[in-house]
């Protein structure tokens, strides 16, 4: 195996030959569009940021849509990897429980550790709005093109995207019977893929897709954990790892489209999207980053044990220990001891489309549901001393309804309403300390906290578009919501044992309460189109995300549901646009200055009344910067493409950031806060850089070879909102390439698909290890070096 592996990489590496400049990760225009076999013109790009079909060159947004193509050419088929295609994006997928990622654009994003906040990136899948960043967990195929869209989007898409929306649009039916089978085999973490669709038409009107993958890895990173026993319980040691290697994903995923077309006036589609995913915990892609070695306290012993085993190093290494059989035996939720996750998830929309002179109506009715249920080791290392059992229900309903005119007179409008109705339940069985069962129920954990949250939205959104001259087009409007939350907070059980210490606040006793809100949302856009192949724009925004209630780990002794609530968190600013299809439409180039200012930004912050950790609208902060992208077809056969990026993303008032563990007040702590305003957000890189290549021949009449490369840089950022100084990731560089044989008129295809080929271990997320030392910190990784194998049959 290991002499394939060798092969395999150097032939990945062979094909990334020839790369110029470092940069960061692929902007998804410079991807998409490809050169006709005849002029080396690219085609337009059709994208729907303002709800109705236009050109990308048409449309006065800051958008990156990345084709099925690209997202096939690197495998991009999870959010994560999607969003390492698009310049200042990041989605991560975290390990600490809290809501389950962080979605960032140009250093805007939201807090991991709290499952009672929504995205400041929204998604969009398929039309369905959803904020929820569970999603991420789950693999995303058969897609037909993905648009990125940076800066506050509340006219078109409502609440909850102050960063922006990633919109992710799936495959349909199609005119004829087609389909393909894909099966793929990437040795780094030996991952078994398989993925097939088919579609085409039932009657001369209806039209169906069905597709489905399925997925095994046994995982990249090791599991090096080993016994230990706490000074306080010796009689309950740690089992070591139960899984040699993480994260152990296994995923099984399908989704069925049927396509109405009854008359040229009206069409109606239906897609249902389920999956089912099993992995080895919320931790699973986790590491532990420290100076002097892993140390854990022992609450009830009082002291530091160390854990032999782990070298606190991101190299693809970690250990987390099982717990102790007996005590997963009598641990509701525990899976035994043994670190597992369990996410199913549901998503349904329905778009009907329906034409009458000038105006187009279009309704989408949308239903989506997840839960996310496991348990893990939350101390990160292998001492059985912090853990949880969590469970994270979501669903909503949502019903849009839109018109849009395209008469030909010189003012045309958009117009819509919205509603959603929500409700998300969480359950978690905490654990802190052995200290013994609960005499009423013979139990092991410490606490049960539950939360019911439930919300209903409201929403109207006008804009009118004037041409006022054939060149110059100006437009406006404004959103308006009105959102109401309830919540219920509270300790359901608290162990007999634990609740002398008077950490927690009573059992059975519950906070409530309810949050009532109204926004309204201008923006406003000129556009030029200077020549037919040029347009400049200038834009105003605004965003708004909503408020509500933190739901902590636990409900602390004296705290309230005032305790709880934040605000909403709001965003205007303008950004001045470029964008250009030059040189005989062989040239794309598109380019972005933007400056945002965000107020009520939702932060983890220090509450000293009662002592928690909870969501608070700590800090204003302000995003300026510069994006550009290009890519140039210098033959019809091969072209260059390139990104560059200047973010300046700064707190311009964080006055109560919580201090980092440890730190001093010669170190600017003051008790228990720290001041942070001036300093740069969390997962906010200055710099993001890209650049590639391909490359496409025919070897013969039947077989062609395409070549394909793209070196990209980060800057350093802040992995953890404190700034603890070792939670600093330091710039990095990473290359991906593929190698192509197909042949010519698309019937199979095997490609060699590298990732991250310079194998750079790199974090993404992350927070304090608990009850650890000053100098620890756990960190999501980024995946580190791919290599797929991977054969397609169309037919």
């Amino acid at each position: 195996m290991k002499t394939i592996y060798k092969a395999l990489a150097s032939t990945a590496a062979i094909a990334a030959a020839g790369i110029a400049a470092p940069a960061l990760a692929q902007d998804a225009v410079s991807g998409e569009a490809q050169a006709s076999e005849q002029a080396g013109q690219y085609d337009a790009i059709i994208v729907t940021a303002r709800r109705r079909e236009e050109t990308l060159l048409d449309v006065p947004v800051a958008i990156s849509a990345v084709g099925s193509e690209q997202l096939e050419r690197y495998a991009a088929t999870d959010l994560q990897k999607i969003g390492q295609l698009v310049p200042q994006v990041i989605l991560a997928k975290t390990g600490g429980g809290g809501a389950g990622a962080s979605f960032t654009i140009r250093g805007l994003g939201s807090s991991a550790l709290d499952a009672g906040i929504d995205q400041t990136v929204s998604l969009n899948i398929d039309g369905l709005q959803i904020s929820r960043g569970r999603l991420v967990a789950q693999s995303f195929f058969d897609v037909e093109q993905v648009e990125v869209l940076k800066g506050p989007q509340a006219l078109f898409f409502g609440k909850n995207s102050p960063g922006g929306v990633v919109s992710v649009r799936t495959k349909g039916a199609s005119s004829k019977l087609e389909g393909y089978v894909r099966a793929g085999y990437e040795f780094k973490a030996d991952e078994r893929i398989i993925e097939g669709a088919i579609s085409g038409p039932i009657t001369d009107t209806l039209g169906f897709r069905i597709a489905a993958r399925g997925s095994k890895m046994d995982g990249y990173i090791r599991n090096n954990a080993g016994p230990i026993t706490l000074p306080s319980d010796p009689t309950h040691p740690s089992i070591g790892a139960a899984n040699g290697r993480d994260p152990g994903t296994r995923e099984i995923l399908g989704r069925i489209t049927l396509e109405w077309n009854p008359s040229n006036d009206f069409d109606a589609t239906l897609k249902v999207f389920g999956d089912k995913l099993r992995d080895h915990g919320e931790t699973s892609g986790t590491e532990l980053l420290c100076d002097g070695g892993s140390r854990t306290l022992d609450l009830l012993g009082g002291v530091f044990v160390a854990d032999p085993y782990s070298d606190c190093e991101l190299n693809g290494e970690r250990t987390l220990g099982a717990f102790n059989p007996e005590i997963g035996a009598a641990y509701p939720g525990s899976n035994g001891g043994v670190p597992e996750t369990r996410y199913e998830s549901l998503l349904t929309s329905l778009t009907m489309n329906y034409r009458a002179g000038g105006l187009n109506f279009t309704s989408v009715t949308g239903f989506w549901t997840y839960t996310n249920d496991g348990f893990d080791n939350f101390a990160f290392d292998s001492t059985p001393t912090v853990a949880g059992a969590n469970k994270d229900h979501s669903e909503a309903f949502t019903q849009e309804l839109r018109v849009n005119s395209d008469f030909s007179s010189m003012l045309n409008f958009a117009a819509g309403l919205f509603f959603e109705d929500s409700s998300r339940n969480t359950r978690g069985n905490g654990f802190i300390a052995n200290v013994g069962t609960d005499p009423r129920y013979d139990t092991y954990h410490n606490w049960q906290l539950l939360t019911d949250n439930s919300g209903k939205t409201y929403s109207v959104f006008g804009q009118l578009i004037l041409d006022l001259t054939d060149t110059v087009e100006l437009a406006g409007g404004a959103r308006w919501t009105r959102e109401t939350k309830r919540t219920s907070v509270g300790n359901s059980y608290v162990n007999q044992n634990f609740a002398p210490f008077g950490i927690t606040a009573e059992e059975g006793l519950f906070t409530s309460g309810k949050f009532a809100d109204e926004q309204v949302s201008p923006e406003a856009t000129i556009s030029w189109r200077a020549t037919p192949e040029t347009t400049l724009y200038a834009a105003y925004k605004t965003g708004y995300k909503s408020g509500g209630f933190s739901n902590p780990s636990i409900l602390s002794a004296g705290q309230t549901i005032n305790d709880l609530g934040f605000a909403p968190e709001k965003a205007d600013g303008g950004e001045f646009g470029f964008k250009g299809e030059l040189l005989d439409r062989r040239l794309m180039l598109n380019a972005t200055v933007y400056r945002y200012t965000f107020k009520g930004l939702q932060l983890t912050s220090f509450n000293p009344s009662p002592p928690s950790f909870t969501i608070r609208n700590a800090a204003s902060a302000r995003t300026t910067g510069v994006e550009i992208d290009g890519a140039f077809n210098v033959t019809p056969q091969f072209t260059l493409r390139g990104a560059a990026g200047y973010n300046k993303a700064k707190y311009l008032s964080f006055p109560a950031a919580p201090c980092y563990a440890g730190q001093t007040a010669d170190q600017g702590c003051n008790g228990t806060t720290q001041d942070l305003s001036g300093t740069a957000l969390v997962r906010a890189p200055k710099w993001n850089l890209t650049g590639g290549i391909a490359y496409d021949v025919d070897l013969s009449n039947d077989i062609g070879l395409g070549l394909s490369g793209d070196a990209n840089y980060t800057s350093g950022y802040w992995l953890l909102e404190n700034q603890n100084p070792v939670g600093w990731q330091n710039g990095f560089a990473r290359l991906n390439a593929t190698a192509r044989l197909f042949q010519l008129d698309d019937a199979w295809e095997l490609a060699l698909i590298g990732r991250n080929l310079t194998n750079k271990y790199y974090g993404i997320a992350g927070a304090e290890k608990p009850f650890g030392t000053p100098d620890a910190v756990w960190v999501n990784i980024g995946r580190p070096r791919e290599i797929l194998l991977q054969g397609t049959v169309r037919f």
